[in-house]
């Protein structure tokens, strides 16, 4: 008897006591055991003993007790095996179970007690495998995820590595993709590899304030400047004091400031607002926008020359809807972040929700995925499910249910399409998919077979 069976803990779930004895006779002393005899005291428990394992009986006394009672259980969120029992020789409760999330099932036969220990064993055997899974897999998605970012696709991966090859410069960065895409964290990323990590990253941005105030900020001004300037204000070309500047929604930069950022640029010199005191500035710049700069500076927006000297180190994120390899990798960061912020246990989520988010468009990119999901969060963090989706999404056209209902594909077509799917998706790798869809092995072929 090794260790890990000896804390293996069974919630059991029955009513009757001679039958709770002899449970405790078939599986023998190697387990912790609980027992509960109704609802109340059997969801007591589970708090309390976070169970690796739960037999539950059905009748407690009514089917629809023991039925209500599995629902609350995988409402928790819980990992663990839930085998049901019966004294009802109807196939339809024990069926009904299974779909509500019940791993197995057994009848109240002569043959249990040989039945039962074998049962127990394997369905503990496959919960401490799909955990190893999951250890396996977040240790992958921890090296897809640096610094925030994840970078499970090509496009992202190729961003990092750029970020790396430029980590012995000080040239200027462009970052341009739509918003909601990252581009601050790109650029916070781009600070913190390189040489000036140790020194100071400060943002603005320039669509953010008016003209006047956005001119304080980056270049500060004198005391008694203008009304009201009663004492001395650094700006942030000051403060920054050797580190990095980041500009964010560049292409809103009034053409005033333009010229005096190509100046600052052109010659590391600037002057207060109501300062006759040339100072040297000292800084790394980066900048980003949602929009083209190529397109303002043929309408005459944005400076040409301007826009060479910001255009040296180019990054471009793309759309959220571009890279759908990064959204599963995505939604455990952005979940397991929030639940580590806010100390709740992470909740079970759904593979089906995966897949489903993973076909949308998200026209407001990492950031709208990140709002929905806490959303989703706050009003039911125990698990994350289609149906907890807000109505605006479910409302979005998605293709693969689309081609389900315009094909009439059953339930059972659609699954071993969504199995087809992920079987691709992972290089046709028959380990991964297993993984992934947390089934064996001689079920995924089942499933792929035409």
């Amino acid at each position: 008897m090794n260790k890990r069976t000896r804390n293996q803990k069974i919630l059991i779930v029955e009513d009757n006591i001679v039958w709770q004895q002899s449970f405790r006779k078939w599986l023998g002393n190697q387990y912790i055991f609980e027992f509960a005899r109704n609802v109340e005291t059997a969801k007591k428990l589970f708090l309390r003993l976070l169970p690796d394992l739960i037999i539950l009986d059905l009748g407690l006394p009514k089917i629809e007790m023991g039925l209500e009672l599995l629902d609350y259980f995988v409402s928790q969120g819980t990992d663990a095996k839930i085998i049901v029992i019966t004294s009802s020789q109807d196939h339809q409760h024990a069926l009904e179970a299974q779909q509500r999330g019940a791993s197995s099932y057994f009848f109240k036969t002569e043959n249990i007690k040989d039945e039962l220990p074998l049962m127990v064993k394997r369905a503990l055997q496959m919960q401490a495998l799909e955990r190893e899974n999951r250890l396996l897999r977040r240790k992958l998605d921890e090296r897809l995820v640096f610094e925030g970012i994840v970078a499970v696709s090509q496009q992202m991966q190729r961003i990092l590595h750029l970020i790396e090859q430029i980590r012995d410069t000080t040239e200027p960065v462009l970052i341009t993709g739509e918003s909601g895409v990252g581009k601050e964290v790109i650029a916070r990323h781009v600070h913190n590899r390189s040489k000036l990590s140790d020194k100071p990253f400060i943002a603005i941005n320039s669509a953010a304030l008016p003209e006047t105030l956005l001119e304080n900020e980056l270049f500060g001004h004198e005391k008694g400047a203008f009304t009201g300037a009663q004492t001395l204000k650094l700006g942030k070309i000051e403060l920054v004091k050797g580190g990095t500047l980041f500009l964010d929604e560049i292409g809103d930069l009034p053409p005033s400031i333009q010229a005096k950022l190509l100046r600052v640029l052109q010659e590391k010199r600037f002057y207060r607002l109501g300062g006759t005191k040339e100072l040297t500035a000292d800084f790394r710049l980066i900048t980003a926008t949602n929009r083209s700069l190529v397109e303002e500076v043929k309408k005459g927006n944005f400076r040409e020359d301007l826009f060479y000297r910001l255009n040296v180190i180019p990054i471009h994120i793309p759309p959220l809807r571009e890279r759908p390899d990064d959204i599963p990798a995505l939604i455990n960061y952005i979940v397991e972040s929030y639940c580590a912020e806010n100390k709740i246990a992470v909740p079970r989520i759904d593979p089906m929700l995966v897949a489903y988010l993973s076909r949308l468009e998200w026209k407001g990119n990492v950031r709208q995925l990140k709002n929905t999901l806490i959303r989703m969060l706050v009003l039911n963090p125990r698990q994350l499910t289609v149906k907890d989706l807000p109505d605006e999404l479910l409302e979005q056209e998605n293709p693969i249910l689309q081609n389900a209902l315009n094909n009439k594909l059953t339930l059972e077509e659609m699954t071993r399409l969504y199995v087809k799917m992920v079987y691709e998706h992972v290089g046709r790798n028959k380990k991964a998919a297993c993984d992934f869809l947390k089934i064996n092995y001689r079920t995924l072929m089942n499933r792929l077979k035409d």
